[in-house]
């Protein structure tokens, strides 16, 4: 299987993560700037054009995050576990998360004009209340990985790269250990974005 991603995508490293602590034989392979040219890699694969993408060792090619992760999910031979409802509920926030810091991004880098105030301000909301929720679940948890902690981890170092004025840690400490904690691991840190 192979897997490609770019290196700040906070969706490919959910995928790349999940891949990992699968078990199974996935190579990652990096296409680069989706503006100079791996937007057309991923466009000759398929509609989506995004990433994650997966090529499967039957030659079908898979998009969407979720879609990946289940799958690798199903193959691991319990290496990845099913969530319980807590896990799919952390799951979610984690992808809310993330969901919300892209939307926020994508109006805060159109020119001034065209920026809409109210969609900045709904998903800023949106964002907090996802940074209090996680710190009320993850303050005192241990440093586990599963499909619910690597979507967490994903949004925070999404958060950590698009959403540095948020100051999410202020007032979060146990978040910010929890995170730090799960930082420690060699794949964690190694698909952390770049900035």
């Amino acid at each position: 299987m192979k897997l490609y991603y770019t290196h700040n995508s906070p969706y490919a490293r959910r995928a790349r993560l999940a891949a990992r602590l699968s078990g199974l034989n996935v190579e990652e392979v990096n296409i680069g700037s989706m503006r100079e040219g791996g937007g057309d890699t991923m466009r000759s694969f398929g509609p989506g054009g995004k990433v994650p993408g997966l090529m499967t060792d039957a030659g079908v090619f898979l998009s969407e995050t979720l879609i990946i992760t289940t799958y690798l999910r199903d193959r691991s031979g319990g290496k990845l576990a099913a969530l319980d409802e807590r896990g799919l509920e952390l799951e979610g926030l984690g992808q809310l998360l993330t969901d919300a810091l892209y939307v926020r991004n994508q109006e805060r880098q159109k020119a001034d004009a065209e920026q809409s105030a109210a969609i900045i301000e709904k998903e800023t909301a949106r964002i907090m209340r996802c940074y209090d929720a996680l710190d009320e679940r993850l303050s005192g948890k241990p440093a586990e990985f599963n499909l619910a902690t690597i979507s967490v981890l994903g949004g925070l170092g999404y958060a950590n790269w698009r959403g540095a004025d948020d100051h999410w840690r202020d007032g979060r400490d146990g978040l910010a250990a929890w995170y730090d904690a799960m930082m420690q691991n060699p794949d964690a840190a190694e698909t952390a974005p770049e900035f």
